[in-house]
């Protein structure tokens, strides 16, 4: 038995070969039959979808404020016109420049000096005049000294009338006496005019105080009246009894004169004190404005004077800008600005660096140069590294608009029509999955902007893409 079963072995392996075939075709037929029908589910209009639809990113649209702003350009620093040109009160010889361009000063700094010897010798003078003036009223001694002097010429002269009256011709006698008198008197005045040159000469030394040079001076008057009196009596002895009797009676109406005015010159002593004390104070505010100080805190710009020159009122020596470095000027058309109010809000950007910071609004100029048509703006907030005069590009936040809010790169304007559109997210739509919708705009920050109509909140919206989507490819 064992024989006829190998005999009959390689034709088993034939049929199980032929077998797997036939199982191998079988699969074949039904696999291609499956992936047939796949395909057929495939409409046209689904195969165009999928290969003309661009892929683009979503997002939904939502309601928000987008901030209205005004862009412009300006620089780093304070408006024009806010440079101060500074000049000494009264005028001068330069001594000393004590800053230099490019200083930062503070409000009372020293910026410049003129030579002030002789300011300081005036107040000296000025002193020494009000002392003189004090010690006269306090004491009243060189008006007591000259009322007693004109008191005494008086009675001289009166006593003189009185002999020539008594005496007749034989008063002519006194010609003698009266040359003798004019001789002394001339000695004295001569002596006088000694002392009082002695005296100025020490009092320009320190030595004695002005009231004693003024005493010594008073005291030459006096002679000196005496002087001309004695004169006067030997001119009038030699000329006759009623020439001399003229000459005594003149010089009694001259010395009662003499006195009156000596005894109302004491009562003005007090006023003299005062005039004395209003010169010490104006020699010492010239003595004080003979430094030039800065008004305020700034920055020096310019140096208009060297030392040695001349100066005046009308001369300019420093130049001084407020310190103003984080303030912007910005210039903006006139009808703009009248957007913008002080406490507005602005993004900064610092032109040459890119570097950003928050700013506010300062002031508004309320005015237009009449040439530019354009307002001046003031705006702070700048960083502290930021150098003046540079240039900065500033966003100027005017107003806030609410509405429905989407970004702006998902609104495109169609160049056929030329009308502003999204498009909106529609799966289910026959057209989709995008429709496009006309809209109208408002506001944009450039990141997002307002739609006004044509669009809800919670609508999705193909936020890039949007000209692919107006001209499929394949389309």
């Amino acid at each position: 038995m064992n024989v006829p079963l190998r005999r009959s072995s390689p034709r088993f392996a034939w049929l199980l070969i032929g077998l797997g075939i036939i199982i191998v075709l079988f699969l074949g037929i039904v696999a291609a039959y499956y992936l047939g029908t796949r395909s057929a589910t495939v409409t046209p209009a689904a195969q165009s979808t999928a290969t003309t639809a661009p892929a683009v990113a979503t997002a939904h649209a939502r309601n928000g404020t987008v901030d209205v702003t005004l862009a412009t350009q300006g620089r780093i620093g304070p408006p024009a016109g806010s440079e101060v040109r500074l000049a000494f009160p009264l005028s001068g010889v330069l001594a000393s420049v004590d800053v230099a361009v490019g200083d930062r000063v503070g409000a009372g700094q020293q910026l410049a000096a003129l030579d002030r010897s002789g300011l300081a010798n005036a107040v000296a003078q000025a002193q020494a005049d009000a002392e003189a003036a004090a010690a006269t009223y306090a004491g009243g001694s060189v008006g007591t000294a000259a009322a007693a002097s004109a008191r005494r010429r008086l009675d001289a002269a009166q006593a003189h009338v009185t002999l020539l009256l008594s005496g007749g011709p034989a008063a002519l006698s006194d010609r003698i006496t009266a040359v003798s008198v004019a001789r002394q008197a001339a000695v004295k005045v001569r002596t006088d005019r000694e002392t009082l040159d002695r005296q100025m000469t020490l009092y320009r030394g320190g030595v004695i105080a002005q009231k004693d040079v003024q005493a010594a001076r008073a005291q030459l008057q006096s002679d000196l009246a005496d002087q001309r009196s004695a004169d006067a009596r030997v001119a009038a002895a030699g000329a006759g009894y009623d020439a001399a009797l003229r000459q005594a009676q003149a010089d009694v109406a001259l010395a009662r004169s003499d006195l009156t005015a000596a005894q109302a010159n004491r009562g003005m002593t007090g006023a003299q004190a005062e005039a004395a004390q209003a010169r010490v104070a104006a020699a010492q505010r010239d003595f004080n404005n003979g430094i030039l100080r800065a008004p305020n805190s700034g920055v020096v710009v310019a140096i208009l004077k060297r030392a040695g020159e001349s100066v005046d009122p009308t001369t300019p020596v420093v130049a001084l800008d407020p310190e103003m470095k984080h303030q912007i000027t910005l210039g903006v058309p006139g009808a703009d600005a009248q957007r913008v109010n002080v406490g507005d809000g602005a993004q900064l950007t610092l032109v040459a660096s890119g570097e950003r910071s928050r700013g506010r609004v300062t002031a508004v100029v309320p005015a237009v140069d009449p040439t530019t048509q354009v307002s001046t703006i003031v705006i702070d907030g700048l960083p502290p590294d930021a150098v003046a005069g540079q240039a900065v590009a500033a966003s100027i936040v005017v107003a806030h608009e609410a509405g429905v809010v989407v970004p702006s790169t998902s609104v495109v304007t169609d160049p056929e029509t030329g009308k502003t559109v999204v498009f909106v997210y529609a799966p289910q739509s026959k057209n989709g999955p995008f429709l496009q919708r006309d809209v109208r705009v408002g506001a944009t920050d450039g990141r997002s902007i307002v739609i006004t109509s044509g669009l809800r909140a919670g609508e999705t919206i193909a936020v890039q893409g949007g000209y692919n989507l107006l001209a499929p490819s394949g389309g």
